[in-house]
């Protein structure tokens, strides 16, 4: 061992310099001391792999978490840009609205005054529909009753039901006569109430009365206009 091979000179040199007594234990303690080697613990390479793999999934983990971070940042700053820009675009609107609120509020005036008008005239119509339908209906009973063959008696209109009696050859002019009040516009339907026979003079004729269901002509449509808008 080193230590022995230089005991012997350690031993001159103290004799030569005279070394203290301690000096002299000291030595010759570490020539019965063997030097012992520092042993290095290696770690195992699969050890060692692993940590670096764990390392990097880490790493990689870390760097998609960071990633996803800022995706949804930038996401955040564009669903922003577009609020604000609808924003803008709705007050734009609105300021355009209220400039033309006092149009639309004139439009709507004049249809509410138009409707009106609309109203009167209506009823105006209606009124001298109505003022005139009673001379129309008594018109169209008398050209459809057969002055050869019916003579009416009496004739009752209230409330759009008219009520006539009369008098004629036989039950096939009856028959006739309520299927040509079934076919008139001014009228809906015909209801005989009852028929027998009578004696008028030296012939036996037909009484009868009936009920009749009267109604306004629908009107025709106007014809268009030469030249008029499609």
């Amino acid at each position: 061992m080193l230590m022995k091979s230089i005991a012997p000179t350690l031993s001159t040199w103290r004799q030569r310099w005279l070394l203290p007594r301690d000096w002299q234990f000291a030595l010759q303690t570490c020539n019965q001391v063997d030097l012992t080697m520092i042993r290095i613990n290696l770690l195992p390479v699969r050890q060692i792999k692993q940590r670096i793999r764990t390392r990097q999934e880490v790493i990689g983990l870390v760097s998609a978490v960071v990633v996803l971070l800022g995706v949804i940042v930038l996401m955040g700053f564009g669903q922003a840009s577009k609020i604000s820009s609808l924003q803008a675009e709705s007050a734009r609107l609105n300021q355009e609205l209220a400039k033309y609120q006092a149009i639309i509020t004139q439009i709507e005036n004049i249809k509410k005054a138009q409707m009106v008008i609309e109203t009167k005239l209506g009823v105006i119509k209606a009124l001298k529909v109505s003022s005139q339908l009673p001379t129309r209906i008594l018109d169209e009973v008398a050209t459809l009753t057969p002055p050869d063959r019916m003579w009416l008696n009496s004739l009752d209109y209230t409330n759009d039901i008219i009520t006539l009696a009369g008098i004629a050859l036989d039950n096939a002019t009856i028959a006739e006569y309520m299927d040509k009040i079934s076919k008139s516009d001014f009228f809906v339907a015909a209801e005989l109430k009852n028929s027998s026979l009578t004696k008028v003079g030296n012939q036996k004729l037909k009484a009868f009365s009936m009920i009749i269901n009267a109604v306004a002509p629908a009107r025709p449509a106007p014809a268009p206009v030469a030249g008029g808008v499609k």
